[in-house]
């Protein structure tokens, strides 16, 4: 983040405004002295285990471990190009606690209990995935409260800020999704994750007609099942898979915007996932379906 533009969703706040947002970045000297900057990110993982002692006199097991909501710090400076503009300086820091403000967030947007993506970009070796040697990445947070500021009275060109963020998804994201549609006859697809983890997937099926009530997607032996009987012509269904920042709130199934449950049939550990690298997607029993669109996050720790 250091050399680049970072964006906040909430009210569209620019971060790092000297760094233009063109991939790769390049330095605007006009902006040098005139923006918000962020100089330092300070990240705290956090965990969740199942320590059991056993009742004895040394050691124990270490149980099982949950990975938690990831919490960090976010520490700048307000610059103006000189003392003289402090009502710019003011502006700016106006913006900064209205964008970084968490009843604001939530109050914008409560589907996503406030939470809104900061994007970035971080520089890379991968070079086949990203030609340009720069990443543009996404972590899904919230603020915790508004941010501080500290200013003396003797210098008014600058001014110093810091924020607290908690990403209830922990993981780092491409900022744009992967993507893959599907349509008759519907063979084997390969989903290609460019992360190094897990990442959460979204699926979107379009209908034509009626479909069978064992309609299915399967992936290393996994098979999702859905009843996509009683639909008709352009009839959406939309899975998602799992709770994550891309996505939304998840375990869901909807038909046409409205909540559909009852249409899954398989089983509670049925819900997919994409894993890191490339895994064959394959569909049965897709009478009445037109397309199926695949979204999956390229997801790191």
């Amino acid at each position: 983040m250091k050399n680049s533009r970072a964006t906040y969703a909430h009210k569209s706040l620019v971060l790092n405004e000297q760094w233009t947002s063109a991939n790769p970045p390049v330095f605007d000297k006009s902006k040098a002295q005139d923006h918000i900057g962020i100089d330092r990110l300070v990240i705290r993982p956090q965990y969740r285990d199942l320590r059991e002692a056993l009742h004895l006199a040394q050691g124990g097991t270490a149980g099982r471990v949950h990975k938690g909501m990831l919490s960090f710090q976010a520490q700048g400076r307000i610059l103006v190009p000189n003392a003289t503009q402090a009502a710019s300086l003011e502006d700016k820091e106006k913006a900064l606690r209205l964008a970084f403000d968490p009843y604001e967030c939530y109050r914008d947007s409560p589907s996503t209990d406030g939470v809104y993506a900061l994007s970035w970009l971080e520089p890379t070796l991968d070079t086949t995935n990203y030609s340009t040697g720069w990443m543009p990445v996404t972590r899904y947070v919230r603020p915790v409260g508004q941010p501080e500021t500290q200013w003396t009275i003797t210098d008014q060109s600058y001014r110093q800020w810091a924020v607290g963020l908690v990403a209830p998804d922990p993981r780092l994201y491409d900022t744009t999704p992967g993507s893959a549609t599907v349509t008759t006859p519907f063979a084997s697809t390969n989903l290609v994750n460019k992360g190094s983890i897990a990442g959460p997937l979204r699926v979107t099926i379009t209908m034509s007609a009626a479909g069978a009530s064992n309609f299915t997607i399967t992936r290393s032996a996994i098979s999702f099942v859905l009843d996509l009987t009683g639909l008709v012509n352009n009839d959406v269904i939309v899975v998602i898979m799992e709770t994550s920042g891309p996505f939304g709130v998840g375990k869901s199934v909807k038909k046409n915007g409205t909540a559909a449950f009852s249409r899954k049939t398989s089983g509670p550990t049925t819900w997919l996932d994409v894993p890191a690298g490339t895994t064959a997607f394959t569909c049965a029993n897709t009478t009445g379906v037109t397309s199926i669109l695949y979204e999956w996050g390229h997801a790191r720790p």
